[in-house]
């Protein structure tokens, strides 16, 4: 800053004025590249943005992109009696359930075993020394009454301890004598799990005595029920393995009718959340795409090749015709979902709710995946991302199952080991997992395999926010980072220079005040020297 002190002081020039202006002249191509910079900034803030809305988007399909996480059963009862008001039976379903009605009487419910003592007048009551046995089912234990549990509440403890599957504890019946009881109760219903017990000890002069008696004030006892006809025992009143998908909690004695039907009302919750999510990217990608007509301003993704795909992709899955379904819907629009002009979609509710009642299955194929076999010797267990929908002939030769697309005789070796195998890398049905009972030679029927639009989408999605697989989206952002990247070591080198123009500039015009002092010094001493002479001839004269 000391060599600021001399500017303009000889020249008489705005020195500073003069580098400022050429330095900032000099900043121009920084300014660009910081443009450039902030531009390229913004388009990855945007690509980011798009990709967090993506994996929500994919967070939707995904409770969708399989039969049982589309389909939605609701189960009802019925008691035959109108006028009982006991509750017989209450039901739960997963999405393996399917429609159906059963007919069901409970006889009686399943109940543990409950066991109560004498009185005693109170917890802390003294119990002779003697041997704690007891038994559930099959197993049992004997435990030592000393002075360290000889109590009734230490008899109780030791019961809670046993580690069988029991639990022991106090009631009070009031009496004015002896009114603590000890409860005993298994935890466990049915008669496997039947609880006894007994307290024994020796008396000088009666032998072997029971120190504590017990009443069974309740039996264990299975349930008993009949299904359709067919008469069931259970050791419990929860039971989940009669109706697939169905868990039965028995109530009551009574009857009824069970009735398992489509739960419409939250499938048409499920394709209305598919279809806002689905909409709301739409729009998005209609807004960082767009181009204002009037003024020409185009958004930060304006015609980015990789954003226009995804828009016509998306698009295209709405519309097209899903191939492997089992009815007469295969499109979308045929249950009501069209694609309006902006590429969102609606719903028409009143041809969705029909096509619900007329086929819930063929709905359900529109949106999710389903596999099926011709032959009971073969069972579908998946695909991957890389298994493509339709038709595949399955035939053993040589004890190798081989698959072929529908319609061709060109068979392709499965891979597998023992009744496990899959489609072979590099086919159409590569990925497609099956299990077949045997491998005798000889021709196996069609593995049938069809994706609806929310997996179709979910492969999209999968390509794009799955940084592993480096699709375009992530290319994208990979490239917007080092291009800011690269920018920011331009920016750098470009100060740099800067810095060192600038402190050239100020190098040299100090110089030129120093050179123009020296040259005014000796201005100055001539001009003085002419004025002497001057001074000189006029004084002779």
């Amino acid at each position: 800053m000391a060599t600021a002190a001399i500017f303009g002081i000889n020249s008489n020039l705005d020195t500073g004025g003069i580098i400022d202006n050429l330095v900032a002249l000099q900043r121009s191509p920084i300014d660009i590249v910081e443009a450039k910079r902030s531009l390229e900034d913004a388009k990855l803030l945007s690509f980011q943005d798009l990709k967090g809305r993506l994996q929500t988007f994919k967070s939707i399909i995904t409770t969708l992109n399989s039969e049982a996480k589309f389909l939605s059963t609701q189960a009802d009862f019925s008691n035959n009696n109108a006028l009982d008001a006991n509750s017989v039976i209450s039901l739960s379903t997963s999405s393996q359930a399917t429609s159906g009605t059963f007919s069901l009487t409970v006889n009686n419910l399943a109940r543990e075993t409950k066991l109560v003592s004498e009185g005693f007048a109170s917890t802390s009551t003294t119990i002779s020394s003697g041997d704690l046995n007891i038994g559930v089912g099959d197993a049992s234990v004997t435990i030592t009454i000393d002075s360290s549990n000889n109590s009734l509440d230490g008899l109780r403890l030791a019961i809670n301890n046993s580690g069988l599957n029991v639990k022991a504890s106090f009631i009070n019946d009031g009496s004015s004598s002896n009114p603590v009881r000890l409860v005993v109760s298994g935890t466990k219903s049915g008669v496997d799990n039947d609880v006894t017990i007994g307290v024994t000890g020796f008396l000088f002069g009666a032998g072997t005595t029971n120190l504590v008696n017990f009443i069974e004030t309740q039996s264990a006892q299975n349930a008993n029920f009949v299904l359709d006809g067919v008469a069931v025992t259970k050791a419990g009143n929860v039971v989940s393995d009669v109706i697939t998908g169905a868990i039965l909690t028995l109530e009551s004695a009574g009857s009824g009718t069970i009735t398992l039907s489509s739960d419409t009302d939250t499938i048409k919750e499920k394709i209305q959340a598919y279809v806002d999510g689905f909409n709301e990217l739409m729009l998005h990608l209609n807004d960082v795409l767009s181009l204002d007509a009037d003024t020409g301003e185009t958004s930060v993704l304006f015609a980015n090749f990789a954003i226009q795909y995804l828009q016509h992709t998306l698009r295209a899955t709405a519309s097209q015709e899903i191939l492997g379904v089992s009815g007469d819907f295969l499109y979308l629009s045929q249950i009501g979902i069209r694609t309006l002009s902006d590429g969102t979609l609606s719903i028409d509710d009143g041809e969705l709710t029909d096509a619900l009642a007329e086929d819930v299955t063929n709905v359900s194929e529109l949106f999710s995946s389903k596999g099926s076999t011709s032959s009971s010797a073969v069972t579908f267990v998946g695909f991957t991302n890389a298994t493509q929908p339709g038709g595949y002939t399955l035939q053993v030769s040589n004890g190798v199952p081989q698959l072929a697309t529908s319609g061709s005789s060109t068979f392709v070796d499965a891979t597998g080991t023992g009744n496990f195998f899959a489609g072979a890398a590099g086919t159409e049905a590569e990925g497609l997992n099956f299990r077949i009972s045997t491998l005798t030679d000889g021709s196996y029927g069609t593995i049938t395999l069809s994706i609806g639009v929310a997996e179709i989408t979910n492969r999209i999605l999968i390509n794009l926010t799955d940084a592993s697989l480096e699709g375009p989206l992530e290319a994208e952002i990979d490239t917007a980072t080092k291009t800011i990247a690269d920018y920011d070591e331009t920016i750098i080198d470009l100060e740099e220079r800067l810095v060192l123009f600038e402190e050239d500039l100020r190098e040299k015009f100090t110089n030129l005040e120093v050179l123009l002092g020296r040259l005014n010094s000796q201005r100055d001493a001539f001009e003085q020297s002419i004025d002497g002479i001057r001074a000189l001839f006029s004084g002779n004269n």
